[in-house]
């Protein structure tokens, strides 16, 4: 191999992952946007669940169970609208790109 060519391995570009797999950097980029949005959508649960409850000593007997499930039940709530967002997202960017002639 002659290293005075463009072909050295050290100069060849790899396509990148989301290149390789678009519907799997798709699901990635919606899993981290969904874990941003948690706590959000986890702050709207928590106010619609102790909406209705009334004067009991305790509302939630377990705390920490509670939290955990509200928690998961936050995370796939909260699934949905990021793979929604995110292929709107796309959807506008190629259509923008494709107006931009680029």
């Amino acid at each position: 191999m002659n290293i005075f060519t463009t072909e050295h391995p050290l100069t060849i570009e790899t396509p990148r992952f989301s290149e390789k797999y678009p519907v799997l950097a798709l699901f990635r980029n919606a899993f981290v946007f969904a874990l941003i949005i948690m706590p959000g959508m986890f702050v709207v649960l928590y106010e619609f669940a102790i909406r209705d409850i009334g004067a009991e000593p305790t509302p939630f007997p377990e705390p920490w169970l509670a939290l955990i499930i509200g928690l998961a039940f936050a995370f796939v709530l909260s699934v949905v609208p990021a793979v929604m967002i995110l292929v709107v997202f796309r959807l506008l960017s190629r259509n923008f790109r494709q107006l931009c002639g680029r």
